[in-house]
């Protein structure tokens, strides 16, 4: 989702998205030293189990349902994702990349098990970090001007705003007031803030590794190295998806200005880019990691529906 929603984000819009993540440090700060303290004093396996033991049966049973359609909902849009790479790559039909994508990942999810999981993590990340600087380096090399052409176009089409793209095609610079009615920056870090600290709070993915850190200690190292990380990756990536515009408003065409206007998904930006503008090789190896990043984490979210199921 960082390698291909967050560079289509940019590219098309403008850096209001952003602000989900930057109230992530707040929230992590909460969860190292209000959730992990309780839920290792208690010695509570799942936040399930501790709904049970607080509120009854019916509680847990809604608990977990609720948390089996959010992640439901996750894995479609992965496999959604990893789907148009799929279909960038084979030219095959959205529904057809879609099936294949699923019983491949049901295949691995079964006959991988954890260690796939683990092992496919660490080569993806590496190969996905270096892959996303090479785009980074390809852009600013083929670019008339290089990165400061980025900043200065970019600053002047309006695309490092915290604005919202309009029906007209247009970006409109967001206010910082609070409404119910109309999209704020302030109103978007809120809803950052509260998606995250549900996170933190009573999501059974990040409560399992609360259980299963050797220590507190270790578990907040392990917190901070995450946020930390995060943030880092989603600017990076927010920045590659605002350079890929300034890019094609210098080369343009056809497949790309459809993904600006709305006729082709944003997100095939950079899987674009990368089959067209990378030499064989590397594209090849970028895209496989994409691959493995995606079957990855439908995997870990697979085995955690069952583990609630159970």
């Amino acid at each position: 989702m960082s390698f291909l929603g967050i560079p289509g984000d940019s590219f098309k819009t403008a850096w209001l998205r952003f602000l989900v993540g930057a109230s992530l440090p707040v929230v992590v700060l909460a969860g190292a030293y209000v959730f992990l303290p309780f839920y290792r004093r208690t010695k509570t396996t799942s936040a399930f189990e501790y709904l049970e033991n607080r509120f009854g049966p019916s509680t847990r049973l809604y608990g977990a349902f609720a948390f089996l359609i959010s992640q439901l909902v996750r894995i479609a849009m992965i496999l959604y994702l990893l789907s148009l790479v799929l279909h960038e790559l084979t030219d095959m039909p959205l529904w057809l990349c879609i099936v294949v994508s699923g019983v491949f990942v049901s295949f691995y999810t079964v006959a991988g098990g954890i260690e796939a999981v683990v092992w496919t993590d660490v080569i993806q990340t590496v190969v996905l970090s270096v892959g996303g600087v090479l785009c980074m380096m390809k852009v600013i090399a083929l670019l008339p001007g290089g990165l400061s052409e980025v900043l200065s176009m970019g600053a002047a089409d309006g695309k490092f705003q915290f604005a919202e793209l309009m029906p007209d095609g247009t970006l409109r610079n967001t206010s910082w007031g609070v409404s119910l009615s109309e999209k704020t920056a302030l109103m978007v870090l809120f809803v950052g803030l509260t998606h995250f600290m549900a996170e933190y709070a009573c999501n059974q993915n990040v409560v399992q590794r609360y259980c299963a850190s050797a220590s507190a200690r270790e578990a907040r190292k392990a917190m901070v190295i995450c946020c930390v990380a995060s943030l880092v990756i989603w600017t990076f990536f927010r920045f590659l998806g605002t350079s890929l515009y300034v890019f094609f408003q210098h080369f343009p065409n056809t497949d790309t200005d459809a993904m600006l206007t709305g006729a082709r998904k944003a997100e095939q930006v950079l899987p674009y880019f990368v089959l067209h503008y990378l030499p064989a090789g590397v594209s090849g190896l970028v895209l496989a990691a994409v691959l493995a990043a995606a079957t990855s984490s439908l995997l870990i979210r697979a085995r955690l529906c069952v583990l609630v199921l159970e």
